[in-house]
C-alpha cells in the first residue's frame, strides 16, 4: 500500500439494521427498543438478568447509536463464525 498512511486500510462494516434484521429472531429473549425521541433518545436493550458481565442484576443495555448496541448485543452473545 502507498499514499500518506500506507498502514491505514478501509475496513467495510456490516449494518447495523442488517446486523439487527439477523439478531432479533435468534434471540428471543433480548428486547431492542428504538430511541423514543430521535434527536436525543438512546438505543436500549432489554436482557435477562446475568447477561451483562460485572452486574448480575442489570437487564439493560443502551447506546446513542444502534451500531454501539449492536456491538454490546454481540460481546454478549457472540455471532457464530
Amino acid at each position: 500500500m502507498t499514499g500518506p498512511h500506507p498502514h491505514l486500510r478501509l475496513v467495510s462494516l456490516p449494518d447495523p439494521l442488517d446486523r439487527r434484521a439477523a439478531f432479533e429472531p435468534a434471540h428471543l429473549d433480548v428486547t431492542i427498543v428504538p430511541p423514543g425521541n430521535k434527536l436525543n433518545g438512546r438505543w436500549r436493550a432489554v436482557v435477562p438478568a446475568g447477561m451483562i458481565p460485572g452486574d448480575p442484576t442489570a437487564t439493560t443495555l443502551g447506546s446513542w447509536q444502534l451500531s454501539g448496541l449492536m456491538d454490546q448485543l454481540d460481546e454478549i452473545y457472540p455471532p457464530d463464525k
